[in-house]
Formats: C-alpha cells, structure tokens, sequence
C-alpha cells in the first residue's frame, strides 16, 4: 500500500520534471510523441497505482486498509515534526480514483487538440504537476499535505490560464485567479495554524476533538475554511476569476474548471466537516453563500453568449448547491453530485467546440417568451440587463480593492523612495553618478 501510494501521487511529478528537464537541455524542440508518451505513462501508472489503493481499501487482496498510513516526518525541527500521512476513506478513495481517470482522458484527448501548439511541452507539464496536486489533496493525512497540494493546484491552474500568453487578456486573467487564490490560501494556511493551536495537531483524524472547542474557536476555524472553498470554488464574491479562466486552452478548461479544481474547496469542506459541524453559525453562512452563488450565476447562464462563458456560469450555479448540501449535512449526497456533475461538466466542455460549429450549421431557435416575460415585462427587462452585465460582480470587486491598492502603492513609493536615500547617503561616489546620469 504504501508503495501505490507513493506511485499515485509522485509518477505525474516525476514525469513533469522529466519532461521540463528535456526541453531544458534538448537544443531544439521536444518532439510531441516523446512529451505526450511521458505525460501518458506517468498518469496511467497514477491510475493503476489509485485502483490498486482502491482495492486494498475494498479489502480484495486481504484484509482492507483504511485509516492513517504513516510515512513518518518530512520535517522535524527540535521537538517539532510534521508529519508525512495519507488518509484512507470513502472520500479520499474515490476523489483520487475519480482525478487520475479524467487526467488521463485529457492526456489522450489533449495529444491532438494543443498538436503544434507552441506551448505544447509547457501545456504537458503543467499538467502532471496539477495530477500531483489533486492527488495530495485528495489523499492527505494532515492539513500540511493538504496545502502543499492546495498550493500545485493553484501554480497549475493560474499558468494554465494564462497559456496563451502573447495576448494581454489570458495574462489579465491569470492574474485575476492567482490573485483571488492567494486570498483564499491566507484564510486556508490561518484556519490550519489556528487548529494547529487548539488541538496541537493538523490531522484530519484529530478533528472529531472539535467538539470540545468552544464554540467561537470552531466558528472561527469553520468560517476561515469556508473562505478557502469560497476563492478556490469561485463562490460570490470571488466569482469573477471562473469566466475568466476559460482564456486557457479547453482541455485544460474542461479538467480544472469543470471537473476537478472547481470542486477542490468542496473537497476541502467534505475533509474538515467535523469541525464545520458543530459550527452552525458557519453552516448558515455556506448555506447563504451557495444559494447565492447559484441564483446568481443561474441567471447569467441563461444570457451569456459565449459558451464556455455558460457553461462557466452552469458549473458554478452547481458548484453553489453542492456547498449549500454540504452545510445542510448532506454530505454523502453532495459527494455524489459533485463526481456526477464534474463527468457531465468534463463531457460540456469537451465537446463545446463540435457543439458551436452545429449551432452555426443548423441556426438558432427563435425564443419563446417566457412566463416572467409575459407577466412582467419591466422586472424582466431590468433581470436581463443585470445578468447579461454579470450584475458589474468585477467592477464593485475592483471598488471594494482599490483602497487596499492604493494603499500598497503608496508603501511601496515610500519604501522606495527611503532605501534611494539611504543608498545615496552611503555611497557619494553613486550619488554623484546617478546625478549626471539623471535627465
């Protein structure tokens, strides 16, 4: 067990650094059979490695395995270690079965669709680091792990969307997801040091202890979690990144934005529901916010036109009622509609391009009015105008930062300005230098 672990997780790493190692050292292009035959070998050995684990927990070959499978510390410092633990259950199982099998369908999808694309190697690559991160999010032991995979994910997927880097908006946009991820993983890295404090460990095992806390400790750690399933899962009012994100190329679309990485903050709320549990001021606040999320995002969908845009809006909507099942405690059920909605997404998204090429062969259906626009054709109109600007989400988002930027600039123009004067102060030679040459 311990050796399919190690195999699932680490081979899509392994082949991503093989594959950037070549390109680094190889004087002409990587050849794209030799890149997409790395990519191929190292996540179907994931995918076998996570059947494997799935029947040891199954208990086929012996006796079942399930709990903490130690590794013992991959850091210790004095009397301080962290500990390197995989954690064996129905929901780690079966979201790491569920990732390796799509990203194995990208690799051999994607082996036509990015063909003679320049960043074909780059494209590869990225994607064996994001296999390694759903891997180690799925499987962690501990909050540690979890995070470091957290973190693959988001490097991945903001890289990813910003592929096509020779246009401004993918660049635009990249930095928008990256910006919102780091938000999130503030409120992720606090809610583990924080539970890292009161219970004096970051398992996932140790938080049955939760309720013990008092009552505004666990509200506090809850509501920092929710914080990091909001940004990662593009819940309002983060909700901006996800449309954005559809600038990266589709397979890349399809795996993290409709299957896999979008689904990553539900996740996160599956593994540390125990303390989400006992929190119902949390609880009532996710509730709130996926509610929200899906009306919002409902109605854009139904007037975006773009297609990635709506199916962007569609996952998103979905994504919304999952959260608002798993703070109802329906937490078998929202488990099971989020792997059945990340297949249908996957799918969408997949065959959006065969879809919009049929669209303009066989033309558009005329529109029907519908009962809101029969009964009240002024709040329809006023609904329409809203949804179709995305209700300005973006501009009051950019309102809400623009203190906080201009405050940063303003430290930075001074700290600037102060380490100037203190290099002129102690070098005359330099100073006088930098006058001549000042225009």
């Amino acid at each position: 067990m311990h050796v399919a672990l190690a195999v699932a997780v680490m081979t899509p790493l392994v082949g991503a650094l093989l594959t950037g190692l070549i390109a680094l050292f190889r004087k002409t292009r990587v050849p794209e059979p030799l890149v997409v035959r790395i990519a191929g070998v190292s996540t179907v050995m994931s995918l076998i490695a996570s059947l494997v684990v799935l029947l040891r927990f199954l208990g086929v070959f012996g006796a079942p395995v399930r709990g903490e499978i130690e590794y013992g510390a991959w850091l210790k410092i004095g009397d301080f270690l962290l500990p390197a633990v995989f954690l064996l259950d129905g929901v780690s199982v079966s979201i790491s079965v569920f990732a390796a099998s799509l990203t194995v369908l990208i690799v051999l999808f994607s082996r036509t669709y990015i063909h003679k694309e320049p960043g074909f190697t780059r494209f590869f690559a990225l994607l064996g680091i994001f296999a390694t991160g759903i891997q180690l999010v799925a499987l962690a032991g501990t909050m540690e792990i979890l995070l470091a995979g957290w973190e693959l994910l988001g490097i991945s997927s903001a890289l990813l969307i910003g592929f096509f880097h020779e246009r401004p908006e993918p660049v635009r946009s990249s930095i928008r997801a990256f910006a919102t991820y780091r938000l999130s993983d503030a409120g992720l890295l606090i809610a583990i040091v924080y539970t890292f404090e009161v219970l004096e460990t970051a398992r996932f095992s140790a938080l049955a202890a939760a309720a013990s806390l008092a009552p505004t400790t666990t509200t506090a750690i809850a509501l920092l979690f929710i914080l990091s399933a909001m940004g990662k899962s593009a819940q309002l009012p983060f909700s901006g990144w996800l449309p954005r994100a559809m600038e990266g190329p589709t397979p890349s679309s399809a795996l993290f934005y409709g299957a896999v990485s979008i689904h990553a903050g539900l996740f996160l709320l599956l593994r540390v529901y125990p303390i989400l549990e006992v929190s119902m001021v949390a609880r009532t606040v996710g509730v709130v916010i996926g509610l929200s999320t899906a009306v919002y995002a409902a109605l854009v969908a139904r007037v975006h036109t773009d297609a990635k845009g709506t199916l962007a809006h569609a996952t998103l909507a979905q994504v919304g009622l999952i959260l608002a099942e798993i703070c109802m405690g329906w937490t078998t059920f929202a488990l099971v509609h989020m792997i059945t909605h990340a297949f249908l997404r996957l799918g969408q998204h997949l065959k959006a391009p065969n879809t919009i090429h049929d669209i303009h062969r066989l033309g558009h259906s005329h529109h029907h009015p519908s009962w809101l626009e029969r009964r009240a054709p002024g709040f329809a109109a006023w609904l329409y105008s809203g949804a179709i600007s995305r209700f300005r989400l973006d501009d009051r988002v950019d309102a809400a930062v623009a203190p906080f930027l201009a405050l940063a600039r303003l430290l930075d123009r001074i700290d600037q300005g102060w380490r100037n004067a203190t290099s002129l102060d102690r070098d005359p030679i330099e100073a006088s230098a930098i006058k001549r040459l000042a225009p």
